[in-house]
């Protein structure tokens, strides 16, 4: 009997690295989370856990030659999410060369799990919407500033507007200044997916929403509509394009 195929996806942020294990197509929790560029720690989890393959997805801080060197060596296939790597779905994108890991890697993570249209959200440093349709075609989507940057921005762009915290907002409007911050900076996003939802849902009927990234649990307790969290989206969408090779290609 052949021992079950092992990748190591890896995603690097802007403020850290996330790290999953799947052993044929399932992932091992819990996901690691380590300093961004510290190769050493993921060096470990490959020893250890007994990888076959590795993908990472990275605009800066990409593994040195001493890294990939190793693990070539040792027989294993090392890849980054770049336009060399063919993808699980088609595009209407028109410029693919500057769609982001992230967003690619969200879409391909759907793939294979549903069936109908979907409005992909990654609710991180900004907040992309990503729409696909029920045949796995990727038709575009919309990048705004994230919960976080919003409330910075009212702060630094005014004269005297606090800066406050993300919370729990009570009500559909807020009855302080600090609370009506709160709201338009927080529950506007929401306002604005439901939007943008509501008018995607006149063409495609089947349409999903699917909510994923650092701030889906502050966001998803306020959506009047059903939404699907897949808080793992970016690290399963990694491993479906590395199988997605790996099976066509070794």
């Amino acid at each position: 009997m052949s021992s079950p195929s092992r990748n190591l996806v890896v995603d690097v942020g802007n403020s850290g690295t996330k790290a999953a294990a799947f052993t044929d197509g399932e992932m091992m929790l819990p996901v690691a989370r380590v300093k961004s560029g510290d190769w050493s720690a993921i060096d470990g989890m490959v020893t250890n856990l007994g990888v076959q393959n590795i993908i990472y997805s990275t605009v800066a801080n990409v593994p040195s030659q001493r890294w990939t060197d190793k693990w070539k060596k040792a027989g294993l296939g090392v890849y980054s999410l770049d336009r060399t790597l063919p993808l699980p779905f088609q595009s209407d994108y028109q410029t693919m060369d500057t769609l982001g890991q992230d967003r690619i890697a969200v879409v391909a993570g759907t793939v294979g799990r549903m069936h109908t249209a979907r409005l992909i959200v990654d609710a991180g440093s900004c907040v992309t919407s990503d729409l696909v349709d029920r045949n796995d075609r990727y038709l575009g989507g919309n990048i705004s500033p994230g919960v976080t940057m919003r409330l910075r921005s009212m702060h630094e762009h005014t004269a005297r507007l606090p800066l406050i915290e993300t919370g729990t907002a009570t009500d559909l409007v807020g009855r302080s200044t600090g609370q009506a911050l709160l709201h338009g900076g927080q529950l506007g996003v929401v306002y604005e997916i439901e939007g943008l939802f509501g008018r995607l849902l006149t063409v495609h009927r089947d349409l999903q929403l699917v909510l994923t990234g650092g701030d889906a649990p502050l966001l998803l307790p306020y959506f009047s509509i059903d939404v699907l969290s897949y808080p793992n989206l970016v690290l399963l969408g990694l491993n479906q394009i590395l199988s997605t090779y790996v099976n066509k290609h070794v």
